[in-house]
């Protein structure tokens, strides 16, 4: 039986390790990056630490489901528990050596920056999440992305829930309900914890393939609903694809009303209740996820459910159904990215002077997330890419910076890399560089989504003109 167990630890190694190496990749960034002039790709590293090991946890189970293996894993002549254990087992070394590098790299500037350092059971937290409770989900629910985000929300929504039972239990006025918020959350990770990795086990014993045909339900005739006009215009029912496919996007926008309302409830009830910090931390979470989540699902996910092969079929241009994808993206984006928690929940920590720079931001973090889906084959990968493929972005942009300023102009050369960091600074001048990368973007994007061809040659072209519009906003901006 070694054979057997090699040859699918083999897979769910080659499985895991694209998701693996994107993470480590963006860990181990900001350390090799600095003093280059860069901004630090610390709060980046420490959002691929956390989204990484989930994810990994949620593709373990997932990969099965993305490529259509799941019958044929199910139906192989070995055991479910060893089949289940060498699952876990590549799963363990994944975590673990991504704990490591988090260590190493992340913990260190952790220990260096806050005086209040948390204890290492906690920063460990995202890698038990995605090994005992990411699998559990992403089998219940039958998605990698929602067993992922789902999996994040428990530790935020577990200290809420303990911080308005403080509430209740002591009143208002007092520091005692926040403090027993803080000695139940712990206890409570672990109880979560096993209770997933338990539940993992049993789901995959009882899993079952549930893609072949199922019997449709027929109802009697006078359930019916007859329409006079059956024909839907084709555009609208476009759009309602769209949304269909955002259904994540409307689970964190849920998510992020019902912990915004908590934290207020709380800090009205206790005015001890420091509510601007995790507020903070909650809405700037919020504003650099959102834009990235819809564009990785806009086109990926489609890929994932099959669906781009009879959509080139329609009766309906291709370059109509791109346009229609696209406005409903970045409409979507900038309703729930910017105009729902701007006028709704009112941030206190963002200016208001900076909503058209913050708007500007959202549109073309989307617009590069949605180009980033369009190379790849399922939403949860895609969000994993975007985060080396990020980095590696401004590292080519200062890279650019140095190689004009050293040839054009002897003096350092903000150029290209500022007009991508800094929207704010000058933004007219931001909004008519950036327009040119989105628009080339989304042309790049509209090509990778028709096509099934993943060619480097393909992907060294769309560098290569990525490259020359940032060499042509850095000599402008350098000679001007």
């Amino acid at each position: 039986m070694n054979g057997p167990r090699t040859a699918l630890a083999s897979k769910e190694f080659r499985a895991l390790l694209p998701v693996w190496a994107a993470t480590a990749f963006t860990i181990g960034a900001d350390p090799v990056l600095r003093g280059t002039g860069m901004h630090s790709l610390f709060p980046l590293g420490t959002f691929a630490y956390i989204a990484g090991a989930l994810a990994l946890g949620a593709h373990v189970i997932g990969h099965e489901f993305t490529n259509r293996t799941l019958a044929s894993l199910l139906v192989q002549p070995c055991r479910r528990s060893s089949m289940l254990l060498t699952k876990a087992s590549v799963l363990a070394v994944m975590l673990v050596a991504l704990g490591f590098i988090a260590r190493v790299v992340l913990f260190q500037s952790f220990a260096h920056t806050f005086r209040n350092f948390p204890r290492y059971p906690t920063l460990y937290l995202p890698l038990i999440g995605g090994f005992c409770v990411a699998p559990y989900l992403t089998m219940r629910l039958r998605s990698q992305m929602a067993g992922a985000l789902f999996t994040a929300t428990i530790p935020g929504m577990t200290y809420l829930l303990a911080l308005l039972a403080g509430v209740i239990i002591y009143g208002t006025g007092t520091a005692a309900a926040e403090a027993l918020a803080l000695a139940v959350w712990m206890p409570a990770m672990w109880i979560f914890a096993a209770a997933g990795a338990v539940l993992s086990a049993r789901s995959f014993m009882r899993l079952q393939d549930t893609e072949g045909a199922r019997e449709e339900l027929r109802l009697p005739r006078w359930f019916t609903v007859t329409d006079d006009s059956p024909a839907r215009p084709p555009l609208w029912m476009l759009a309602k694809k769209e949304l269909r496919l955002q259904e994540m996007t409307f689970a964190m926008v849920a998510v992020y009303a019902l912990i915004w309302t908590g934290l207020t409830v709380a800090g009205r009830l206790n005015l001890d209740f420091a509510r601007e910090v995790p507020m903070r931390a909650v809405g700037l979470l919020y504003f650099a996820l959102l834009p990235l989540l819809m564009g990785s699902l806009a086109s990926a996910q489609e890929r994932h459910f099959g669906m781009v092969q009879s959509q080139a079929m329609l009766p309906v241009p291709r370059a109509q159904q791109w346009a229609v994808k696209v406005s409903v993206v970045l409409v979507l984006a900038l309703v729930l990215g910017v105009v729902l928690p701007w006028f709704v929940f009112a941030p206190p920590q963002i200016s208001r002077t900076s909503f058209w720079p913050l708007a500007a931001s959202v549109v073309l973090l989307t617009t590069w997330s949605l180009y980033i889906s369009s190379w790849c084959g399922s939403g949860i990968i895609a969000l994993a890419l975007l985060l080396p493929a990020s980095a590696a972005a401004m590292a080519l942009a200062r890279w650019i910076d140095w190689t004009v300023s050293a040839l054009v102009l002897p003096q350092h050369s903000a150029g290209a890399y500022g007009m991508l960091t800094q929207p704010s600074a000058v933004f007219t001048t931001w909004v008519i560089a950036a327009t040119p990368l989105a628009v080339l973007l989304l042309l790049f994007a509209a090509r990778n989504h028709w096509t099934s061809e993943r060619e480097p040659k393909t992907l060294a072209v769309q560098v290569a003109g990525f490259a020359c519009w940032l060499l042509l906003t850095d000599v402008v901006t350098t000679v001007l």
